[in-house]
């Protein structure tokens, strides 16, 4: 193969390497942390949730209002045959006295007000009232892991791109080092197999970065997934520089809440104890009626003040409140787990939060060191006095080293991001 053979085949071996090149992504929007937990707290199906717990809740508070301020009226029938009826064992000369069916029918309109329940209706809206309270911290819990999950596919996404941007910088190195190799190699001052070895370097960037690619588009899908919207290929993610106020662990109100729910149920249980005076109501057709002495067929009517007391609820008075007593305790114990879990998880983060600030203490000065590294071996490349080989493995030491400096900045970052999710307080970074 001649010279000029060899020019062409160099060139046509350059052409496929950039070809093969993954095209970095368009300039796009700019996406924020802050956005993202914005956006993934207001589309999440759970904040749905609270829109129902709360129009349920003042509908059964109104359902009550309405039983307490309005009659409760009912229509009763009954047809009964007895075999005995009240008889008057008297005989008066020229009075007849009528004698009762056995056969009754009784058709009445009952009709019903309170008057005093004890305060068992207030309590019972106070009660509803509080499990909405319960009902709607409970999806709180739920929605705040979602920005657990968007700070991880987030902090993720931009190390990505870190790793892209860094490996597209040691490609273009290399690109530029093939144009030197493949003049040299036309004067017959650099050997086929340096040019090989080179291409070679190239077309596994070109794997890595097809690779960082698909990675990326499918972190950036499982991220619009939580967004309620699909993220564009170009949309560029802004690395914080404060981290997003962090909101209070909302276990802590769930727990509270829990407690007001038991010590409402108490006081319900209490005013069930309660006597209740109440107007009653009652106009009715059938026989007999009011007047045993009639046996026909008419209409009558009642109405008065009505006073009662269930004391079988006393049966159970003690017994409901050891159930309340052991239920606030399981309460207590619930959050003291939590709060444990929550100590063990801030030591771990914590820690790394101390690694990721060692490590970035001594990535400049080692990037400085393999900087001169790296200059030094491009000099000696250029004069033939090492191969390619032996620049490419200086060269992919600076560019690790610089990857690694960028790894542990975001992922000092993100610790960071943990620490104060998990302690439900804003933790600014260094």
């Amino acid at each position: 193969m001649d010279k000029k053979q060899k020019a062409v085949l160099a060139l046509c071996l350059m052409a496929r390497a950039a070809m093969g090149q993954p095209a970095p992504p368009p300039a796009g929007p700019v996406l924020t942390l802050a956005q993202c937990y914005e956006l993934a707290q207001a589309q999440a199906p759970l904040r749905r949730q609270l829109a129902l717990t709360n129009a349920q809740t003042a509908n059964n508070q109104a359902r009550l209002a309405t039983q307490r301020r309005l009659p409760q009226l009912a229509v009763n029938g009954q047809a009964s045959y007895q075999s005995e009826v009240t008889k008057i064992p008297l005989e008066v000369p020229g009075i007849n006295i009528p004698t009762i069916s056995k056969d009754q029918y009784r058709l009445t309109l009952d009709a019903s007000q309170t008057l005093y329940d004890g305060g068992l209706t207030r309590q019972q809206q106070q009660q509803e009232a509080l499990a909405g309270a319960v009902s709607n911290q409970q999806v709180e819990v739920s929605l705040y892991r979602i920005r657990e999950q968007v700070t991880a596919l987030y902090f993720g996404t931009l190390l990505t791109d870190e790793n892209t941007r860094l490996r597209q910088a040691l490609r273009t190195d290399l690109m530029q080092r093939r144009k030197t190799l493949v003049a040299r190699r036309t004067y017959g001052a650099a050997t086929g197999q340096d040019l090989a070895r080179l291409d070679a370097e190239v077309m596994s960037l070109d794997q890595q970065l097809r690779e960082l690619a698909l990675n990326r588009a499918g972190t950036l899908h499982q991220l619009g997934e939580l967004l309620g919207q699909p993220v564009p290929a170009g949309t560029r993610l802004e690395v914080p520089a404060a981290l997003p106020t962090a909101p209070g662990r909302p276990e802590w109100g769930l727990y509270e809440r829990q407690r007001a729910q038991l010590a409402g149920q108490q006081r319900l249980n209490d005013a069930r104890l309660a006597p209740r005076l109440s107007l009653f109501g009652q106009v009715g057709y059938g026989r007999p009626t009011l007047d045993f002495l009639r046996n026909d067929f008419h209409g009558y009517g009642q109405g008065g003040l009505r006073l009662s007391w269930n004391l079988s609820n006393y049966y159970t008075r003690r017994q409901d409140r050891e159930a309340l007593r052991l239920s606030t305790e399981a309460v207590a114990v619930q959050q003291a787990v939590f709060e444990q879990n929550q100590r063990v998880t801030l030591a771990g983060q914590q820690t790394a939060v101390d690694r990721y600030q060692a490590l970035l203490a001594t990535d400049a000065e080692l990037i400085g060191l393999r900087e001169k590294i790296q200059a030094t071996a491009a000099v000696q490349l250029e004069n033939g006095i090492i191969g390619f080989t032996d620049y490419f493995t200086e060269a992919n030491h600076l560019t690790q080293a610089r990857l690694q400096e960028q790894l542990h900045r975001l992922q000092l970052l993100q610790a960071q991001a943990d620490y104060s999710l998990t302690q439900g307080a804003p933790v600014r970074p260094l």
